[in-house]
């Protein structure tokens, strides 16, 4: 499996375009369609999926819908009214505001598992917080998301960062939640998962476990 990391404007959000051989899907184009678009040059892309629905996670989106006639578009099922609400996706304090001209194919629901990718398995978590909606995708080589596997991946969109963790200020951002997300979700998985947020650096489950000033003194709940 092949990840790319695209920054992309208008405030330097992570794009990523996983792969595995020709087959790829895109994860919260934000921005910049034309890099996007370049950086697939040879791969089929069969999806996008959004971790959430802010502006500046989704404002690639009618420009790569043009680009990829057919392509599978999946939303946060919590948030795909958000796509057409400037209000919501907070694009009304920009530009005059996003509205997507497209379909929502699919709606992702905690604990779905999709396979875009041949032997890997994408595993949704719904980890609200930093917007009801907020999704995590977990992707290992098997159907337990818990289970030992080789170089187990993460995409955390905004709930979890190097250190720190989203913000909870915007509509719909809950600080107490977003903490129980991590601490509940995602810190149950596997040490050596690399997590690849939606700004700024990679980081790792355990790293946070052992450094993340927010989640210091954790529990899990049973």
């Amino acid at each position: 499996m092949e990840i790319k990391k695209i920054p992309v404007a208008p405030i330097g959000a992570n794009c990523y375009i996983v792969s595995e051989k020709e087959n790829a899907f895109i994860i919260d184009p934000g921005g910049d369609a034309d890099c996007i678009i370049k950086a697939t040059e040879n791969l089929k892309v069969k999806g996008i999926m959004l971790t959430h629905t802010h502006f500046d996670h989704i404002g690639a989106l009618n420009d790569l819908v043009q680009a990829f006639p057919g392509i599978e578009i999946e939303v946060p099922e919590l948030e795909s009214d958000w796509l057409f609400d400037p209000e919501l996706n907070l694009s009304a304090l920009f530009d005059g505001g996003f509205v997507f001209k497209g379909k929502v194919t699919k709606l992702l629901s905690d604990k779905a598992v999709e396979n875009f990718l041949s032997g890997y398995k994408i595993h949704i978590i719904h980890t609200p917080g930093h917007t009801p909606g907020s999704t995590c995708f977990y992707i290992n080589q098997s159907d337990d998301e818990t289970a030992d596997c080789k170089n187990p991946v993460l995409f955390s969109g905004d709930t979890l960062f190097r250190n720190s963790i989203g913000r909870t200020d915007f509509p719909g951002g809950d600080g107490r939640k977003i903490i129980e997300s991590i601490k509940n979700k995602l810190l149950i998985l596997p040490d050596e998962t690399v997590v690849y947020p939606g700004h700024d650096e990679n980081t790792s489950i355990a790293m946070e476990k052992k450094f993340n000033p927010f989640l210091k003194h954790y529990s899990v709940t049973s």
